[in-house]
């Protein structure tokens, strides 16, 4: 190095100046580094890299497009909220409940009132059935005490 840094006294070459034997040198230095290899591996790396930013492209624009469909979701979510709220009065709604519990103590005390007038009427049901079987009972003329009675009425029967 310190050769290219100094005056040749044969050539009288300014410093920094590439003599042709230095350049031959060069040259052949150049020429015996085997960079083909070298080469190859970059050539496979810049493909693999090319390769990767391809799929690397394909998932975001995948991750873009659920990314909007997820957003248009939201938003279809969020307006029918936000309907469904507007739609909704609380007031209405404590009224119609109030509404609701009167007409369901309404009808609870119906069903109880026609329970008991059921109970009543099976119990008469029993009464009429007993009396209907006494007067069975009893056959078409009665009694002996009726019998007794109709002849003190009745002479001739």
């Amino acid at each position: 190095m310190a050769v290219a840094h100094t005056k040749s006294a044969s050539s009288g070459a300014e410093p920094g100046i590439c003599l042709p034997e230095n350049y031959v040198l060069i040259h052949h230095t150049i020429g015996n580094f085997n960079i083909q290899t070298d080469k190859i591996a970059i050539g496979r790396i810049n493909e693999s890299l090319s390769t990767l930013q391809q799929a690397r492209d394909l998932r975001i624009r995948d991750a873009e497009n659920a990314l909007k469909k997820l957003s248009r979701n939201l938003q279809t979510l969020a307006t029918q909220h936000s309907e469904a709220v507007s739609a909704h009065s609380s007031t209405d709604h404590a009224s119609q409940i109030v509404e609701l519990d009167t007409q369901k103590f309404r009808v609870a005390k119906a069903a109880s009132d026609l329970e008991i007038e059921g109970e009543r009427l099976e119990q008469e049901l029993e009464g009429l059935k007993g009396r209907l079987q006494a007067l069975d009972v009893q056959g078409i003329e009665g009694d002996e005490v009726m019998k007794a009675k109709r002849e003190v009425e009745d002479p001739t029967m």
